[in-house]
């Protein structure tokens, strides 16, 4: 018998399992982190929503991150602040969230938060519409049509 597997048979766990074990605490510890956003935001605590949300988005969930950006921009349970909502609208879509890339590109088309851009506008809303999301799909097509905010 090895070392190895002497170690494994009396008890010990490689290291690649331990870690592996602690990364799928931490990830479950997010995904509850952002179940007790939402049941804080659907019994309007909002205070406790944002506290909640920021916890799992600052740890990847691009879930929690564009419901913290749409509190920020929408004022719901803090201040209203364009610039946050932006930030973390920015970094959910990044990371693929369909939804965050469709409003990120209304953010840029608008200048909501972010200096205005036609060119990113267009981008995002173009990279929602390809990846089925239908409204950006609508905009997109109104705005090809009707040579909106398309510059030259």
């Amino acid at each position: 018998m090895t070392q190895d597997t002497r170690a494994f048979h009396i008890g010990w766990k490689p290291k690649a399992i331990g870690c592996a074990l602690t990364l799928s605490l931490a990830s479950m510890g997010v995904a509850d982190e952002y179940q007790k956003g939402l049941a804080a935001y659907k019994q309007d605590r909002y205070d406790q929503a944002i506290q909640y949300f920021r916890r799992s988005a600052e740890h990847g969930n691009t879930k929690a991150q564009y419901l913290l950006g749409t509190m920020y921009r929408a004022g719901i349970g803090i201040e209203p602040d364009e610039y946050k909502g932006f930030v973390w609208c920015e970094r959910a879509a990044k990371e693929g969230h369909l939804e965050a890339q469709f409003q990120l590109g209304l953010m840029y088309l608008e200048g909501e938060g972010v200096t205005q851009n036609d060119e990113k506008a267009m981008e995002w809303i173009w990279n929602a519409a390809d990846r089925g999301y239908p409204q950006a799909t609508e905009v997109l097509q109104y705005i090809l049509e009707n040579d909106f905010g398309t510059g030259c």
